[in-house]
């Protein structure tokens, strides 16, 4: 008897923790600002610290996002180290971005990591000064988003979210 409720502790256990793979932060807050990786860089830091070079230089201190729709209609989500050092983002599993597309109302409708399964590994992705990373979005194509008019981005490292960005569904 204390056999049987041993191993069906140690499957709800199991059952708990791989349940909670696919789970992130959730939306709407900031918990990695100045937290990724090595802690050399922030997301949208002071723009009155920042030092500009005619537009088209690093900006010091940001790591820059932007998301852009491609000629197939998919978003790409680009993330840009504008500091003056080189970055590194620590990841926990195999997921390196979420998204959410949200209603008029700033309501989530659908959450990428809430359908989504990610391998525990270990990772990290390094940007040297000026370097960039960037991600197809694939929006499900039988998801029905309901109301969904923006979609919001962010990067998923160790500390939170971080570089957060969005852009309307129907430009």
């Amino acid at each position: 008897m204390i056999k049987r409720v041993l191993v069906l502790m140690i499957m709800l256990f199991t059952i708990g923790m791989t349940a909670a793979c696919g789970m992130s932060v959730e939306q709407g807050e900031n918990s990695g600002s100045g937290e990724a990786g090595n802690g050399s860089q922030g997301n949208g830091g002071n723009e009155g610290d920042a030092i500009e070079d005619g537009g088209q230089g690093i900006v010091a201190g940001e790591i820059e996002p932007s998301l852009m729709k491609n000629e197939n209609g998919q978003f790409v989500y680009t993330v840009k180290n504008q500091t003056e050092k080189e970055v590194t983002f620590e990841f926990t599993s195999s997921q390196r971005y979420d998204y959410a597309v949200k209603d008029e109302e700033g309501k989530t409708v659908y959450l990428y990591s809430s359908t989504a399964a990610f391998m525990q590994v270990l990772g990290e992705e390094t940007l040297a000064q000026g370097e960039e990373l960037s991600y197809t979005i694939e929006l499900p194509p039988d998801e029905d988003f309901e109301g969904g008019t923006t979609l919001e981005v962010w990067l998923t490292p160790k500390g939170g979210k971080t570089a957060p960005t969005s852009a309307k569904l129907n430009q």
